[in-house]
């Protein structure tokens, strides 16, 4: 009897330590594989603005000047925006405007491949590239 006892601890080890192994080969690939937020759907020349923090939740992107965000971007009279990307080829900055029409200025200029946190406690109705 013993030595099919010592047999069925040794298997059981065994197996224990292939599926421990087998998890610590797959576990940093699983977390290698999760996309980063920022420029992800944010294409090249476009201005993106995310409803969440780092590029994350909804977008809305825009390659020219917006007059009215809240007639552009389904979200933009509901949600405050939360971060933006200035993903530009021109070398111009985007500046922010809190109402349409590009009155009220907010904030500094967004340069050229910035990506921005804002503090998200503020409406923004409208943009254009048109600073350094």
């Amino acid at each position: 009897m013993r030595p099919v006892r010592h047999a069925t601890i040794a298997v059981a080890a065994a197996f224990t330590l292939a599926v421990s192994a087998a998890f610590t080969l797959v576990m940093p690939g699983a977390a290698n594989a999760a996309p980063s937020a920022w420029g992800d759907n944010c294409p090249s020349s476009y201005f993106c603005v995310w409803d969440g923090y780092s590029g994350t939740g909804h977008i809305c992107k825009w390659q020219d000047d917006s007059y009215n965000w809240y007639e552009e971007c389904s979200w933009a009279d509901t949600a405050h925006p939360k971060s933006v990307y200035n993903h530009g080829t021109s070398g111009l900055g985007v500046r922010l405007y809190r109402y349409p029409g590009m009155q009220s200025e907010i904030g500094d200029c967004v340069t050229q491949g910035k990506k921005v946190n804002l503090a998200g406690n503020y409406f923004i109705g409208s943009h254009e590239w048109n600073c350094y």
